[in-house]
């Protein structure tokens, strides 16, 4: 193969980076969207298999999209008809088409207003037969600055189709109970807690027409998908996850006649959040198959494929607390079922709940593997005292003190080394570096210390530089380590953002390092738990719930019966 010189598609016209480049599959026109082109959404479009390129901005006379910080989006049609998808001003999510590669534009109108969206992200777009295509595109009802730290928006994932060539749509919120981020979603680069990969987003056709949609969840888990819309906190997680249209008209019209037909519902998404002898159990909304859901099965096993029917609610109920999950040494396993007229959903989303402890003692957020190949890359510098078994957070009741409570157990803590550092770190808008740590440090004499406070990550152009600590006081004195290797450090809420009943701790994780430096360089850990850059093995998402002291309050002594006085008779 040969390939000719290269051709710039612009120079000062356009900035920024661009979306997907997309060819059409009716004549070979090539089309490239970028999001400022003089302050316009434009398509940048070769009608010569890309040897000149003309610049031609998403406008007509009445209407002029405003420019955003996230990335368009273009799909081609079999009939070369042009979607294009952007997010205007970052409010809105606006589409367009047009018939004569990009020259004029056609019924630019929001797919997202109808809704109540008030920040749009990352829309992306694919096409299929004449006259079909669909807009994926990440959207929350709450105004406001979406970059900023204190913005506390839901983020659900919609996906919006048009079977008539563009001239009306119709728009789905496809995550209505399962929230793919909470808080700020980033858009300006470098270390921020709220840029965790929600940008890897893109949506295609199968061969039978069906959407999909392939995001990074960052509000995985039980703990995030479950929190109420008042608690402020995240995941920060970057699960890869893919949306999949079930039922419904397709992208090609060869699959019509199925997509009329009524089916069993499709399969919910479970979560699990067990807390102490409670099982919080919630799942996603069925596809109804186009027959309304009845019921949901909740089936239950203390093994893997064993479920029994453990109750039955009616719909639209998409939460159970399952009260009698009260045996500690056993890990219980779920399915949830769907049913309507037709049929059930199929029982293959399996989730186990494993017994984590309670908020009193510490719920264990992670919990490496006893072989511990994730410190693999220390070779010769693995030593027991720095091994990580797991790291756990609680609530215990201390006499009305309002703390947390953070345990890491090691393997060892019999002789401490020297020049090292134990570090419990977790994400927090409320740091004015973005996490906050607690942890124990010891000196070139094994002397331990313990401290919380701040991580910061310095970024430099685009480069982001070595997460440094910085310490801001010491913790509670009743925070100790044990020779079986159990550090615990307990810490005042108010000295780490005062987080309320309710919030997240997102991305708890464990760290340690054979020095006494204020650096976490990533290349200098000798074990972790969930670090970025590192082998990820913290899945589920590392979150804590925060669910107040006063929960392990000890029981007020009963009330002491009256005693009745003898009566006397009358003499």
């Amino acid at each position: 193969m040969t390939w000719g010189p290269p051709v710039q598609t612009y120079t000062t016209e356009c900035g920024g980076l661009h979306g997907h480049v997309k060819v059409s599959p009716a004549d070979g026109t090539v089309y490239l969207p970028n999001k400022d082109c003089s302050g316009n959404e434009a398509a940048v479009v070769s009608e010569n298999n890309g040897i000149s390129w003309s610049v031609r901005p998403v406008s007509n006379p009445s209407i002029q999209p405003g420019p955003s910080q996230s990335d368009p989006a273009i799909a081609v049609d079999a009939n070369g008809r042009v979607y294009f998808a952007m997010a205007a001003n970052d409010s809105s999510a606006v589409v367009s088409y047009s018939d004569d590669h990009g020259n004029t534009w056609n019924n630019i109108v929001s797919v997202s207003s109808a809704l109540g969206l008030q920040n749009i992200r990352y829309p992306t777009a694919t096409a299929g037969d004449a006259g079909r295509a669909a807009i994926a595109f990440l959207g929350t009802t709450t105004a406001g600055d979406a970059n900023s730290a204190t913005f506390n928006g839901i983020w659900h994932l919609y996906v919006t189709h048009t079977f008539d060539g563009g001239l009306t749509w119709v728009t789905t919120d496809t995550t209505p109970n399962m929230p793919v981020q909470r808080g700020n979603i980033w858009t300006g680069g470098g270390a921020n807690i709220g840029r965790n990969l929600l940008d890897f987003f893109d949506v295609a056709i199968d061969k039978k027409g069906r959407v999909q949609v392939g995001y990074a969840n960052g509000c995985a888990g039980g703990n995030c998908a479950q929190s109420a819309a008042t608690a402020t906190g995240n995941a920060y997680s970057a699960t890869a996850t893919i949306a999949r249209q079930s039922s419904g008209k397709r992208l090609l019209a060869a699959s019509d006649a199925v997509s009329k037909t009524r089916t069993a519902p499709g399969m919910p998404f479970v979560t699990q959040r067990r807390i102490g002898n409670v099982v919080h159990l919630a799942w996603s909304e069925a596809d109804s198959g186009s027959s309304a859901v009845k019921t949901y099965q909740i089936l239950r096993g203390t093994a893997s494929g064993a479920e029994t029917l453990l109750t039955t609610v009616n719909a639209p109920q998409t939460r159970f607390d399952d009260l009698s999950a009260t045996d500690t040494t056993k890990t219980y396993f779920y399915k949830v079922v769907a049913t309507n007229r037709i049929g059930s959903s199929a029982p293959n989303n399996e989730i186990s709940a494993p017994f984590v402890g309670d908020t009193c003692n510490g719920v264990i957020i992670h919990q490496n593997d006893p072989a511990h190949p994730e410190a693999a890359a220390a070779g010769a510098a693995q030593i027991p005292q720095l091994l990580i078994d797991y790291v756990s957070v609680g609530e215990p009741y201390l006499n009305g003190a309002n703390q947390l409570m953070f345990k890491m157990k090691v393997s060892d803590l019999s002789a401490l080394p020297a020049n090292s550092r134990w570090r419990m770190v977790w994400d927090s808008f409320a740091s004015p570096g973005q996490q906050f740590y607690v942890g124990m440090t010891t000196d070139s004499s094994s002397t331990p210390t313990f401290e919380y406070g701040t991580i910061a990550t310095a970024v430099v152009g685009l480069v982001v530089g070595v997460p440094q600590e910085t310490k801001v006081g010491t913790p509670d004195p009743a925070t100790n380590y044990k020779v079986d290797g159990t550090i615990t450090i307990f810490v005042p809420k108010a000295a780490v953002g005062n987080p309320q009943l309710g919030d997240l701790l997102g991305a708890v994780n464990g760290r340690t390092f054979a020095d006494n430096t204020t650096f976490e360089r990533s290349t200098q850990l000798i074990d972790h738990t969930f670090v970025k850059a590192q082998t990820d093995t913290s899945y589920p998402a590392a979150t804590y719930t925060i669910a107040g002291n006063n929960v392990c309050a000890p029981a007020p002594p009963p009330t002491p019966t009256p005693t009745p006085k003898p009566k006397h008779s009358p003499h």
